[in-house]
């Protein structure tokens, strides 16, 4: 049961439509085989699909990668919306405090739940750097991120909110590599890092 003024961890229900099954299955592909790995076979066999369904939805490969990077988009704003306003209503008083255990715990529930969509993202990431129709699907994805993490630094005084917000991200980016990349991870480790991450701002 979630403590006093922690953020709620978002939940889905219901029948999820052909569309984003495929997508979904699509994200979990690219975490466990890379983005060389993600195939129309692939998927259909993933999703548990006949042959031909994939291609009915994505003619080409660069429509799926291009309809994927959305969907993991999606998802993660699910995540980061709660985030975003947990901090903000914190900065909203004056001395700001921060339940950094709280916000530590929803993070860990988002990373650890969402481990395939965080794989997947390195991977489009990393695979950007050499092909431009990713970089450019990528980029406009992170530019919401960025505004995110520029209201909540611009919430809590900076003075440079935009140079904080893309600080932010970045650190923020180091805590989840090793997050998502590590089984022997301290316990102490996202506390810390986030409350790190965080009074970088509150200087």
């Amino acid at each position: 049961m979630p403590h006093e003024n922690e953020p709620a961890v978002p939940t889905t229900s219901g029948r999820v439509d052909r569309r984003t099954l495929m997508l979904d299955a699509s994200i979990r592909v690219i975490a466990g085989h890379g983005l060389r790995g993600l195939t129309h076979r692939a998927v259909q066999e993933e999703a548990g699909l006949p042959n031909g369904s994939v291609t009915y939805y994505f003619k080409t490969r660069d429509q799926l990668i291009l309809a994927v990077v959305d969907r993991m988009a999606e998802l993660d704003k699910v995540f980061a919306n709660q985030v975003t306003h947990e901090l903000m209503r914190a900065a909203a008083v004056r001395p700001i405090v921060i339940d950094y255990p709280s916000l530590a715990r929803f993070m860990a529930t988002w990373w650890t739940e969402g481990r395939d969509v965080q794989l997947a993202r390195l991977e489009l990431e990393l695979a950007g750097v050499r092909e431009p129709l990713v970089h450019e699907a990528v980029v406009r994805c992170q530019a919401e991120f960025r505004a995110f993490a520029e209201l909540v630094s611009l919430s809590m005084g900076s003075q440079d909110a935009a140079l904080d917000g893309m600080i932010m991200l970045s650190l923020l980016q180091g805590l989840l590599i090793e997050f998502v990349t590590r089984e022997d991870v301290d316990p102490r480790f996202l506390e810390v890092g986030v409350r790190r991450v965080i009074e970088s701002v509150l200087r």
